[in-house]
């Protein structure tokens, strides 16, 4: 086995990752069909050969870059769930880390991941990714809501990232800066204020009579006034 110095695995590395920058950005300018080894060296600025040289197909050159995409925002996530496991964030301030978290995500890369949501229809075998990206995603937002108080956290998890799903989409086609901010903070917040409120006591329906052995309810009518009786 040859071991390379790391002076020389450095660069390497730098160049791999200057290939999957390259490909989210042709990606989300361009659109997965679009993404070809030629675009993507040429975004790189490396020589066609680098990107065989890393990744076999196309494919796997696409799976690796939203891969990478997918580690990234994973980091980010894992940070304000941390904090609020520990009780060093309010839920409050949770949310205000949360929002400010999917605005700061660079189009380019939120662009990426749609273009994958929307691939899968057209191509089966990259489900399977698309769903690991998501299921992670949802994970971590549901570590975060355990500790904030929310009850049934695995539903509640697929609606905060619904939702910031949703305006980070809406974004692409009219960016409204603030309001963006407002929008999705408050959305979290009453979501997150319905799935923390205890459960209340059910409503009392009104007794309009006993039921019998059958389960049903047997209720009786007064006569009415001025009504003739039969004989």
């Amino acid at each position: 086995m040859v071991f390379r110095p790391a002076s020389h695995r450095q660069p390497t590395l730098q160049r791999r990752k200057a290939v999957l920058r390259a490909a989210l950005e042709v990606i989300a300018e361009r659109g997965i069909g679009k993404a070809t080894h030629r675009a993507i060296a040429s975004r790189a600025g490396v020589p066609l050969s680098t990107t065989s040289y890393f990744f076999a197909s196309i494919d796997e050159l696409i799976v690796a870059a939203l891969h990478e995409f997918t580690e990234a925002t994973i980091k980010r996530m894992e940070s304000v769930a941390d904090l609020v496991s520990a009780g060093r964030l309010s839920p409050q301030a949770a949310l205000d880390r949360f929002t400010a978290l999917i605005l700061a995500i660079p189009p380019e890369q939120s662009g990426a991941q749609f273009e994958l949501y929307l691939e899968v229809r057209r191509r089966p075998e990259l489900a399977a990714d698309a769903r690991r990206l998501l299921e992670a995603y949802e994970t971590l937002v549901q570590k975060a809501l355990e500790a904030a108080g929310a009850t049934n956290s695995r539903t509640a998890a697929r609606a905060f990232v619904a939702l910031s799903d949703g305006i980070t989409l809406q974004r692409f086609v009219w960016p409204r800066g603030i309001e963006d901010q407002r929008a999705l903070r408050e959305g979290l917040r009453v979501l997150l204020a319905g799935f923390s409120a205890k459960p209340t006591a059910q409503t009392e329906t009104p007794d309009h009579g006993e039921p019998n052995r059958q389960g049903t309810v047997e209720t009786t009518t007064e006569p009415t006034e001025g009504r003739s009786r039969h004989r």
